[in-house]
């Protein structure tokens, strides 16, 4: 049974973590430094370091705490069919993954992922979690590929947007999601290109 005092801890913790992920969707992971984490936080950094001993640690955490948050999201859009059409899913999908903050903070990590062996564990388990998400909102629980190529998909378009930043004439949101809608829909997938060159 959990006391008062654990609760409290539980506290600290959560907003250690609430702080980096804060700090990594607004500055990236040059500013993400225990000192400033600590301070974002409201706590010392001797309380920082007790939960997180090495900034290698506090990423970690912090990884793995971003990717769940990302993955319950998907599992409520999976539970929430009530309101909506696959298309509509897979928008929902896109406005979250697009947002330049959740961009920021998932190129950071995948940064960090590439040099980081235990960063890039939590990453994959993340995107594992993501995939079977994904594949229940798409109401194929069993489709794992499917939903592979869907958050590939949408992935790819929140990088070209975070990078590119096109005006509203040059978006190519619109036209992407309607093909990974109907790739959703498909057997096999095609890209954009290949349905392109069939024409």
């Amino acid at each position: 049974m959990s006391t008062k005092r654990d609760f409290k801890r539980l506290g600290v913790r959560e907003r250690i973590l609430d702080a980096a992920l804060a700090i990594l969707s607004e500055s990236g992971i040059q500013h993400l430094t225990q000192p400033e984490v600590a301070k974002r936080a409201g706590v010392r950094q001797s309380h920082l370091t007790y939960y997180f001993p090495t900034r290698d640690d506090l990423l970690e955490a912090a990884t793995a705490r971003g990717i769940e948050h990302l993955a319950a999201g998907l599992a409520r859009l999976a539970t929430g069919k009530s309101d909506g059409t696959r298309r509509h899913l897979i928008e929902q999908l896109a406005a979250a993954i697009i947002d330049r903050a959740h961009m920021r903070m998932f190129v950071a990590m995948m940064v960090e992922a590439d040099g980081d062996p235990a960063v890039r564990a939590v990453m994959i388990r993340g995107t594992q979690q993501m995939e079977a998400a994904v594949a229940e909102a798409l109401g194929d629980s069993n489709n794992v590929a499917r939903a592979r190529v869907v958050l590939a998909a949408v992935w790819g378009l929140g990088l070209y947007q975070f990078l590119m930043r096109p005006g509203p004439q040059a978006d190519p949101t619109r036209a992407y999601l309607s093909w990974v809608t109907t790739a959703a829909s498909e057997r096999s997938p095609r890209s954009p290109a290949s349905r392109s060159r069939r024409r």
